[in-house]
């Protein structure tokens, strides 16, 4: 069944048959004790540099599951590893989003994200800071001319800044090169009723971006701390957490990192957990949790999952192992010993598909009867898809951490292009993602699909603030195009180079905040500046590969190639008028064949020629498949520099021309027109009717299937 596949795939094949059956009921699983480390064994692990650990933090929280609200205290040390001197700290205080109406967060989301939206009970949500202090030891008292215990604390001055979900505290002496600061910080979140990743429904609580967290200060730009809006994400720098959360004693809690203690008292459960080199803290809390656990090559993987939806654990699972090997595979080890996946309950369906160190939401997978998916209607993208796709976000936000909030393709769109390459992997190489009776949609129609329209109204490479909710392109745009295009230049470039190339930025950047930049020049490094693409003997056609993601990331250009025209003309023969050895003119008869329609020459008395017009603005080669009525088959590659470019073969009838025979440039969406025959294959292949019809279904397809985007 899974002959053919690449070894990687075979590695997780037999994954595949999980992920295609209907879920039978999970038996009561394995007790699995928690790490002793949050970091797996150095041999496991890979590279965890030391010196990315720039800040560290204590918290503590207690939960009134009553009044949805968190009193918290943080105890954070911070690092200066810039030669900048600084005498302020910025602290993001994300949950001030859903403060009120005029916030940056709520005025470019309108109360609404995703598939859902603001409820009157439980509408705001904010974070209040009631004191930050700074913890002073001995040294700096004496530089300062004052005595006193080893270490005190100082009541600090600090603001909200006018975009209420950033602040401001004041130092009252610099952090200079090399130095580090302690502050502590009394705050109190209230959590809103879900709709947007973090909030409250019933008794299940999303604890996500809840305490006050420090900007990052880079080396060149200063800090970096921006106002948080519908499509930013989250930037922070690596630490490690330490942290004590206060909760009902019969709530069920998952979070980052691995729980060390546990103590049960007057109806309260205090929990401590720690979490090594993260970036963020993250926890969920439920009663109706129920706890599924495993564990795959040291990484303990425990699932927390609705009762009704339990059967649905064991797809989940499976999934989440075949990502595991696949991701290590392709990206590196991964560095932690957990990994724990939340079901949110039926109603937050807005905490659903996000990600956070070592923890994330996925979704639920569609409810289709097996008798359905059987015979009828099948389809491989709900639930596990977005196990996939968060998991991921491990790598592409949890471990290279990239500038999300400035360059957010780096980390949605280079993620969305793991997520195909996962499934390639998993279901081969031109996976098909639903089937209604026998007809089929494919990945690479999918994703062809979702570019159409409104993903190519803006580039790609923008901060995520530039990009406005109404236009309702930033999924397409950021997500699928940037897959499309990594996905194109994949296919051009080779799979084995190209992969080797990303695998070097992985092993490269872990841990290290890169930037757009940084990938493009290790591919270029790694891919060359310019590929040949010619068949061996052929006339060289190179693809410069700044110049592709040059246009691909920063223009609107899209990629549109058609076969304009596909004809066999007479011959060009010697008969006429010519000069003969005494310079006169001599013959002048008129070609035997000249009224001779070209489709009853013989083969050899045309000359076959084909047509092709590069119709939209980007420059990229493309291959065309040539088919000659000798049954010959004739491959070659046109740069796509010019508009149009004529192609000719003297003697031989051409049949059939396509552009793009192996469904290698993703980014072109607009495929109807790639194909031509001559008048006589219409002729010979049926009515004149069943090709234009299936243009139609073809259009109407992509049509539909690009009301899905993201």
């Amino acid at each position: 069944m899974f002959e053919g596949l690449g070894s990687r795939a075979r590695l997780v094949a037999p994954v595949l048959l999980a992920l295609l059956a209907a879920c039978a009921p999970t038996p009561d699983p394995p007790s699995i004790p928690e790490p002793t480390s949050a970091l797996r064994p150095a041999p496991d692990r890979g590279p965890v540099p030391a010196d990315a650990r720039i800040a560290d933090y204590e918290l503590e929280a207690r939960l009134d599951a009553e009044a949805h609200r968190i009193e918290g205290s943080a105890r954070l040390t911070w690092r200066n590893t810039t030669s900048r001197t600084v005498d302020s700290l910025p602290f993001h205080l994300y949950m001030n989003g859903f403060r009120a109406e005029d916030t940056a967060w709520m005025a470019t989301s309108r109360g609404n994200h995703r598939r859902s939206a603001q409820s009157e009970e439980g509408a705001w949500g904010f974070i209040d800071v009631t004191a930050v202090r700074l913890e002073e030891s001995a040294a700096l008292r004496v530089a300062g001319g004052v005595e006193g215990p080893a270490v005190e604390t100082v009541e600090l001055v600090w603001s909200e800044d006018a975009e209420p979900s950033t602040m401001t505290v004041d130092l009252p002496r610099p952090v200079g090169p090399g130095e580090s600061v302690t502050v502590q910080l009394d705050f109190t979140t209230q959590l809103p009723r879900v709709f947007a990743r973090t909030g409250f429904f019933e008794d299940f609580h999303a604890a996500g971006q809840w305490y006050p967290k420090i900007g990052v200060l880079e080396e060149e730009a200063g800090w970096q701390a921006h106002a948080f809006s519908l499509f930013d994400e989250f930037y922070a720098d690596f630490g490690n957490y330490r942290v004590m959360l206060d909760v009902p004693e019969d709530m069920i809690v998952g979070a980052t990192g691995i729980r060390t203690v546990e103590e049960v008292s007057e109806g309260r459960k205090r929990l401590t957990y720690e979490a090594e080199m993260v970036h963020d803290f993250a926890w969920m809390a439920d009663p109706d949790f129920v706890e599924l656990l495993a564990e795959h090559n040291g990484v303990r993987i425990r699932q927390l999952i609705q009762p009704e939806r339990v059967a649905d654990g064991e797809i989940h699972l499976d999934t989440q192992i075949a990502a595991l090997d696949i991701y290590e595979s392709r990206y590196g080890p991964y560095p932690w010993s957990t990994i724990t996946i939340v079901h949110p309950p039926a109603g937050a369906e807005g905490a659903g598909g996000m990600e956070y160190p070592t923890l994330f939401t996925t979704g639920d997978r569609a409810a289709i009867p097996g008798w359905l998916r059987a015979s009828v209607f099948d389809e491989r993208m709900s639930g596990v898809v977005v196990t996939i796709h968060e998991f991921g976000h491990q790598y592409f936000q949890g471990m290279l951490a990239s500038r999300e909030h400035l360059e957010p393709w780096l980390d949605e769109g280079i993620n969305t292009t793991s997520n195909v390459l996962a499934a390639t992997d998993v279901l081969g190489e031109d996976p098909w993602i639903s089937r209604f009776l026998t007809q089929k949609l494919y990945l690479r129609d999918f994703l062809r699909s979702a570019i159409r329209g409104r993903a190519t109204v803006e580039p790609i490479d923008r901060p995520a603030r530039a990009f406005e909710s109404v236009v309702g392109n930033y999924g397409s745009t950021i997500y699928s195009r940037t897959a499309a295009v990594m996905m194109t230049l994949r296919n051009l470039a080779g799979t084995e180079a190209y992969d080797r190339a990303f695998r070097v930025y992985c092993d490269t950047w872990r841990f290290r905040h890169p930037r757009g930049d940084d990938l493009e020049q290790t591919l270029v490094a790694e891919l060359g500046d310019r590929i040949n693409l010619a068949p061996a003997g052929g006339e060289a056609v190179e693809l410069d590969v700044r110049e592709y993601l040059e246009q691909a990331l920063r223009t609107t250009r899209q990629v549109d190639f058609r076969v304009e025209r596909i004809t066999n003309r007479r011959r060009l023969g010697e008969t006429g008028w010519r000069r003969g050895a005494g310079g006169k003119l001599e013959g002048g008869d008129p070609p035997a064949d000249l009224e001779t329609p070209a489709r009853e020459l013989a083969d050899d008395g045309v000359d076959g020629v084909v047509v092709v017009h590069r119709a939209g603005a980007f420059e990229v080669p493309v291959e065309m498949r040539v088919e000659f009525a000798d049954g010959g088959v004739e491959r070659l590659i046109w740069d796509g520099r010019d508009r149009i470019e004529v192609f000719e073969w003297p003697g031989r009838r051409v049949e059939r021309a396509t552009l793009d025979p192996d469904h290698k440039l993703l980014l072109e969406w607009r495929r109807l027109d790639n194909t031509a025959v001559t008048a006589s294959v219409y002729d010979e292949e049926g009515d004149g009717l069943s090709r234009p019809l299936g243009d139609l279904a073809e259009a109407l397809s992509l049509a539909l299937m690009g009301s899905f985007g993201p």
